[in-house]
């Protein structure tokens, strides 16, 4: 099908228009950076106009977004490890891991069904996995009940998952099973892969540990853990919004409705610790 002129000619310009937005705000904040300016919403402002051009995803425009994460560095470390994983996590650098951990549970849970008597990857692993905001919450999401249900330690768990990392790396034209994964996952790789930090890998093993009721002594004591752990509570908290869910059980029992009231508390408690 011939493409029509008039269209051809507006996207030309469109491209040229963005082009010439992303050449600006990378110039202006190079400028804001050599003035030495330190206010985070005046360099957020001029980098997202950076980011939210095509031309600042790539070439020049990414080379002087990662300066910029470098800079806040100098005089704000919080905001530049933020910055930088909202950065990578946009860009698909790091989905990857969540992409692993979905084939890993599917692997770990075969053959196990939920109290619905559905398949439990499908069902239950898949929606706390597809609901989690970034690739750091999916990944645990994914595996979060992978040691009470599987007989796996997290130590375990976490070989597995870098063995499956480490085998996509060196065969990349071998990896058509992440298209099996695509839609629970929600996000698509990007070429390149970003390795975790070991800060990265740990902030996970502490989160599947910690979701292991196994090891306290009562459900006071397992929501209470949880205290100071973000990525556990966010991921805890999805957990348990699927187990509010009456509508999943065909014929819930009294049982189960004191279940759902005990998960309701729970909720609201990990939602308190995540704002205060």
């Amino acid at each position: 099908m011939e493409l029509d002129a008039d269209f051809i000619a507006f996207c030309k310009q469109s491209v040229a228009l963005e082009q010439r937005m992303a050449k600006q705000a990378g110039k202006r904040l190079n400028e804001a950076m050599r003035n030495n300016i330190q206010d985070i919403n005046v360099l957020d402002r001029i980098a997202d106009q950076l980011f939210d051009t095509m031309s600042g995803l790539s070439g020049a425009g990414e080379r002087t977004y990662m300066k910029y994460i470098k800079y806040l560095e100098t005089f704000n470390p919080q905001a530049a490890k933020e910055t930088k994983d909202a950065y990578e996590d946009i860009m698909g650098y790091k989905i990857h891991v969540a992409y692993a951990a979905a084939r890993l549970a599917k692997k770990l849970h075969k053959g196990q069904v939920d109290q619905a008597g559905k398949d439990y990857l499908e069902e239950h692993l898949s929606t706390i996995g597809r609901n989690g905001f970034d690739w750091k919450e999916k990944t645990v999401g994914f595996l979060f009940n992978a040691v009470e249900e599987t007989g796996h330690t997290v130590k375990e768990i976490i070989r597995k998952l870098k063995a499956i990392l480490n085998d996509w790396e060196k065969n990349k034209e071998k990896h058509d099973w992440i298209y099996e994964f695509k839609d629970i996952v929600g996000s698509f790789p990007n070429e390149k892969y970003h390795k975790l930090t070991k800060q990265e890998w740990d902030e996970i093993e502490e989160a599947l540990d910690l979701m292991d009721f196994r090891t306290t002594t009562n459900r006071e004591t397992y929501i209470e853990r949880f205290r100071g752990h973000r990525l556990a509570i966010k991921v805890k908290l999805n957990d348990l919004q699927y187990n509010m869910d009456i509508t999943r059980i065909l014929h819930p029992t009294d049982k189960d409705l004191a279940k759902m009231e005990r998960h309701k508390k729970e909720y609201y408690l990990l939602l308190k610790m995540l704002v205060d």
